[in-house]
């Protein structure tokens, strides 16, 4: 029975994240501790696929970053969903993108300079999936604890080399 609903919280930890500047920034959203009452991974708990999902619709209702997508039915006929994290300009774009995306892959009728031109007009779009195998369940844990994980990137300062007279 465990093993099936960790392949289950492991079909909501599909996350897909589309390349932004700050695509978790600070907000008033909950943590995993305020909505499931412990953390995930934890010593004796493992949060289940409707804990799991119920943290993403948590997430989905406080923020205008996360975007949640009905995407089918798990093999137990629950509704299987993807988070998209990203800023709200982007998802605002999220069809534009895509678009993008598609008319890169296939290429048909692209010359270089048209191929160059969409690469920037684009957005990198990262899946990462939370579980695949039954008996792995970390991956499902840490899906949860992605989004209050990100921060916004540091800005690195380019080196440069120091002239010496």
């Amino acid at each position: 029975m465990l093993a099936k609903s960790v392949v289950c919280a492991s079909a909501l930890a599909g996350v897909i994240l589309l390349l932004s500047p700050h695509p978790a920034a600070a907000q008033n959203v909950p943590t995993p501790e305020s909505v499931l009452g412990h953390k995930p991974g934890d010593d004796f708990y493992l949060a289940n696929y409707d804990e799991s999902r119920e943290y993403f619709h948590r997430l989905a209702a406080t923020s205008n970053r996360i975007k949640l997508i009905l995407v089918g039915k798990t093999t137990r006929g629950l509704d299987w969903e993807i988070a998209l994290i990203s800023s709200p300009q982007n998802l605002a774009r999220l069809d534009q993108y895509k678009s993008v995306s598609q008319r890169l892959a296939l290429a048909r009728g692209l010359n270089d300079e048209a191929a160059r031109a969409l690469a920037h007009e684009g957005k990198a779009i990262v899946h990462i999936d939370g579980g695949m195998h039954s008996s792995e369940v970390a991956g499902a844990q840490q899906s949860i604890l992605l989004p209050t994980n990100w921060s916004p990137p540091r800005a690195t300062p380019r080196s440069t080399p120091s002239s010496t007279t």
